[in-house]
């Protein structure tokens, strides 16, 4: 694994426990949009893993 590919990683882990961290508290305070959040949320996870995969690769 390359440093960049390792720096890559490690932002986006620290992205997803930010992300996390505001679906939680979204939860909490406007239950209502819990569920569309989560699934753009999802959507963007996935896209994100596409690209980092297509960019290590």
């Amino acid at each position: 694994m390359t440093t960049t590919t390792a720096l890559l990683a490690l932002i986006l882990t620290l992205l997803a426990a930010l992300l996390g961290g505001a679906l939680f508290y979204l939860v909490h305070s406007r239950p209502s949009l819990a569920v569309p959040v989560t699934v753009s949320l999802a959507g963007m996870t996935l896209v994100v893993t596409c690209a980092v995969g297509i960019i290590a690769r």
